[in-house]
């Protein structure tokens, strides 16, 4: 084979090796976006959640979740909601939840709309939830637990409770390494008394149609 000849091969099987990884990667991006728009058309949010575990497994699941997060607060308040549910439920990962949270520093009223939902499932006992959540916190600063990071769990909540407390730059990429210094600097600066709070009727302020 003259030397020539084994240029044109190489380029050959590196153009086919090129094609095959872009279709691949085009092939899994189309996946996922039938399973969100499976997730937005969930009869309840059992099935949801059926669908929303798909993205947490595979060999490629990193790139699933960001697939699956960024496509929250974009217009679909449906899916919206059962995502925000299952992030908060016991059946999501810390790795979905820590890729949520990251994001809603990201853009812009993410982090509103979270403390919104976050309020919504809390209910009549949002005020108590704040309460316990800082407590909590409080604890974790003293004591034999001085040492403990905070799950991502965790972190959500007190992305929330920094949002409703009118200081929302503390929430902003909020982590279970830097929350602490954080919380220290927030529960100096803010004013004292209990953290505004107000109960609301439905999931999202542009939710439509009756409260799930």
């Amino acid at each position: 084979m003259g030397y020539w000849t084994r240029v044109v091969a190489a380029f050959a099987f590196l153009a086919l090796a090129a094609l095959l990884g872009t279709s691949f990667l085009l092939r899994q991006r189309m996946a996922a976006q039938w399973m969100a728009y499976r997730v937005g058309r969930a009869a309840d949010f059992e099935q949801a959640a059926e669908v929303l575990a798909w993205f947490e497994s595979g060999e490629n699941h990193e790139q699933r979740l960001r697939d699956l997060v960024t496509r929250w607060g974009t217009g679909n308040a449906r899916f919206d909601y059962y995502l925000a549910r299952y992030v908060a439920s016991p059946q999501s990962s810390e790795a979905l939840r820590k890729r949520f949270s990251l994001e809603l520093a990201w853009r812009e009223r993410l982090l509103g709309r979270w403390a919104h939902f976050w309020s919504y499932r809390a209910g009549d006992q949002l005020d108590r939830r704040v309460e316990e959540i800082l407590g909590f916190m409080e604890l974790l600063l003293s004591g034999d637990s001085s040492g403990r990071q905070i799950t991502w769990r965790e972190v959500l909540d007190l992305q929330a409770i920094f949002w409703l407390s009118g200081q929302p730059t503390w929430a902003e990429r909020l982590t279970p390494e830097n929350w602490r210094d954080r919380f220290v600097a927030w529960r100096n600066l803010r004013t004292q008394g209990p953290i505004p709070t107000r109960i609301v009727a439905k999931p999202f302020p542009d939710w439509d149609g009756p409260a799930p």
